[in-house]
């Protein structure tokens, strides 16, 4: 519409969309900006070109269960010197500067505190290794997989790199998550992830008072996802044991 400004495009799970070219011609042609979610997505990359790069600006989650993390909060990353300096002015107060008490924006306090900084430079250091780790059991699950009739996983796109945030499988045939989940948990000691979205954004409640239409898609693939355990020092016998109960429990 006329009063669009731009897209926000959302890496899942790490996984950066195959259709992000396209994405970018679409905001080219209109003159529009192409701002990118990387909650997800440290290290991820598609044709090379690192998530947080392809558009005028990205943002990254350093929540705790993050592939990397700072123990709290998040980084915003652009190359655009306009929405560095603003981003600068909101994350302190909305001064103008470090040096003037002048307040030109109405900002908030979003610093970085510094222990908070070493911990998240330290992890970014680790952050190939850390990922690593992740692709080594994503592997194992790829390969395993293959053999399942109502299991399938999300596949990463060809030319695409993912840090497995998430590992992303979903179901043939809906059934009780929770009841699966449990079994999965009490019978066979295996810990299923948390989904990455147990319902889909347009069932919310802070979005009530807002018109939204029929989404029978994004509702049915919440529904029928699942999220196995991944993380940087996982054991492959873990993965191997994961593999075993969903065979057993779902086939």
């Amino acid at each position: 519409t006329p009063k669009t400004a731009g897209l926000i495009v959302v890496h899942i799970g790490g996984i950066v969309s195959r259709r992000i070219g396209e994405l970018q011609e679409l905001v080219c042609k209109k003159g529009l900006w192409l701002v990118e979610d990387a909650a997800h997505a440290h290290g991820s990359s598609y044709g090379g070109v690192k998530a947080g790069t392809f558009g005028i600006a990205g943002s990254f989650s350093f929540y705790p269960t993050k592939v990397m993390t700072s123990g709290e909060g998040g980084i915003i990353v652009t190359n655009d010197d306009r929405i560095n300096e603003e981003a600068m002015i909101y994350r302190d107060q909305g001064k103008a500067s470090f040096t003037q008490n002048a307040h030109v924006r109405m900002g908030y306090n979003w610093r970085m505190s510094e222990p908070h900084a070493i911990i998240g430079l330290k992890h970014l250091e680790r952050l190939p290794a850390m990922i690593a780790g992740r692709q080594k059991i994503a592997a194992i699950y790829d390969e395993g997989l293959k053999g399942f009739r109502n299991l399938s996983r999300v596949e990463v796109p060809a030319g695409g790199a993912c840090n497995y945030y998430k590992y992303i499988v979903v179901l043939k045939q809906k059934q009780d998550r929770k009841a699966l989940k449990a079994l999965l948990r009490d019978q066979y000691g295996v810990m299923l992830a948390g989904e990455v979205y147990e319902e889909p954004l347009h069932k919310q409640p802070v979005f009530e008072s807002y018109v939204s239409g029929p989404l029978p898609a994004s509702e049915d693939y919440c529904a029928r996802h699942l999220c196995l355990p991944v993380f940087s020092g996982m054991e492959e016998a873990e993965a191997y044991q994961v593999l075993d109960a969903l065979k057993d429990v779902i086939g």
